[in-house]
């Protein structure tokens, strides 16, 4: 091997083993808590002096450990009654990265990722509204610090991800005194639009039959959401910069403006240079509102805010009284994909209350098919472990399940992994299977 090969495959181990102690257990079910992953063994059961001490219907008193294999932590099952779980399947012993979803008797646990990282944050009411763990609190420590400023704030990601709830949380640290409204610009009528956001007098149109202020104004000395903003007809993100510019608000049917104090906090599900390079968006109201710019991920990225979220919306359906949850429907969830993220979950929820709520608990099977047959689906996509596997088949293994994962995107699979793409390259090589993922390397989205 050439001492530059040698050097490199140094630098890549010494990343990985950044990543593997940057790693910890935070348990979802039955309550949140939060335990690193350090040192060569961790014992893991009811046990005074296991490790990490659970305790509860399903747990033995020695019941799996964690250990070290290489840059790697494996999770083996120590002879229990009830089994370890791993992506809803029975394992003796497999390999767990970030994303990894752990269910031992009636508790259930995400692996996630500590390294440079902020500190270690609970699911919890973060700000009024605003339930979430670190991936949240990550997002709001600048907002924080942004809030009382003019500065405009724009949130990007998918439908359901939870913009307005943020944004919401954007008005409450701002301290600001007037009415937080939210507006889905994709909602509105073409004919209407203009009305909507800046008002109308009486007699301006067909059908105006009395004054009307607009959002801009109602919300005056308050914030104003903007959801899917892009939306906007061109010659309204024409009439918007204005008034963003201006402060100052003329309605249908006006000869004078109108000041207005109004804090805008505006929502896309793509970039802002990709909208005006597609000639979706102005390029000066981009760079108008484009003042903060927040990436909110995907609630499948943040597997671990799902058990409680889940919890949450179960209290606020039930007035705080929800039912009992079994410990499989919890594994179900946080491996399920979520495509319509925090929304679908609630969606979720309110579904199998009006079903099954008259229950004592809510089971498995009350899932809807999908959801049951997710833990088969993703099984088989998981990396599985046996006593012959070396580094290179679990690094291998990983490769295959993040590939699948982010759609062949070499870049991004070697992000997720915390390996450079010259490394995923030499595995690509060395594996027919996945030897042709190198000539097309899938890296759109950069």
């Amino acid at each position: 091997m050439s001492e530059g090969l040698s050097n490199t495959t140094t630098r890549e181990e010494s990343v990985l083993d950044a990543r593997v102690s940057g790693l910890a257990l935070e348990w979802v079910w039955p309550t949140s808590r939060i335990d690193s992953l350090q040192g060569g063994k961790l014992s893991i059961g009811r046990d005074h002096e296991a490790a990490i001490r659970i305790e509860g219907s399903g747990v033995s008193r020695h019941h799996a450990e964690l250990y070290r294999q290489g840059p790697l932590y494996v999770i083996r099952d120590l002879g229990s009654t009830n089994g370890t779980w791993v992506a809803g399947r029975r394992i003796e012993h497999a390999p767990v990265h970030p994303g990894s979803v752990i269910r031992i008797g009636e508790w259930v646990a995400v692996v996630v990722s500590r390294m440079e990282g902020p500190p270690a944050v609970e699911f919890s009411e973060l700000a009024p509204g605003l339930f979430g763990g670190a991936a949240i609190a990550e997002l709001l420590s600048p907002l924080k610090r942004a809030a009382t400023s003019a500065l405009p704030v724009l949130l990007i990601g998918a439908t359901g991800t939870g913009k307005e709830r943020l944004a919401c949380a954007v008005h409450h640290l701002s301290g600001r005194k007037g009415p937080f409204l939210a507006l889905n610009c994709a909602a509105l009528p073409e004919q209407l639009a203009e009305s909507e956001l800046f008002g109308h007098r009486r007699g301006a149109f067909t059908g105006a039959e009395r004054n009307s202020p607009g959002y801009f104004r109602a919300a005056n000395g308050g914030t104003l959401f903007l959801d899917e903003m892009p939306e906007l007809a061109a010659t309204l993100q024409a009439k918007l910069l204005r008034v963003v510019e201006d402060r100052q608000v003329m309605g249908l049917g006006e000869v004078s403006s109108t000041p207005v104090d109004v804090r805008i906090v505006s929502a896309s599900q793509k970039p802002l240079h990709e909208l005006v390079a597609g000639g979706r968006l102005r390029a000066d109201l981009a760079a108008r509102l484009g003042g903060l710019e927040l990436l909110i991920p995907p609630l499948a990225s943040r597997r671990s805010d799902i058990a409680g979220l889940f919890s949450q919306f179960l209290k606020q359906q039930t007035g705080g009284r929800p039912p009992a949850v079994e410990a499989r429907v919890v594994e179900a969830l946080c491996l399920h994909h979520w495509a319509g993220n925090v929304r679908e979950l609630e969606l979720l929820t309110r579904r199998l209350l009006a079903v099954h709520g008259h229950e004592p608990k809510l089971r498995r099977q009350h899932l809807p098919p999908e959801l049951r047959a997710v833990t088969e689906n993703l099984s088989a996509r998981s990396p599985q472990s046996s006593s012959q596997m070396g580094r290179r088949d679990h690094e291998l293994a990983r490769l295959r399940h993040e590939l699948a994962q982010n759609g062949g995107n070499v870049k991004a699979a070697a992000a997720a992994m915390g390996v450079s793409r010259q490394r995923v390259y030499r595995l690509l090589e060395g594996d027919a299977d996945l030897a042709p993922a190198r000539g097309s390397e899938n890296e759109s989205g950069n």
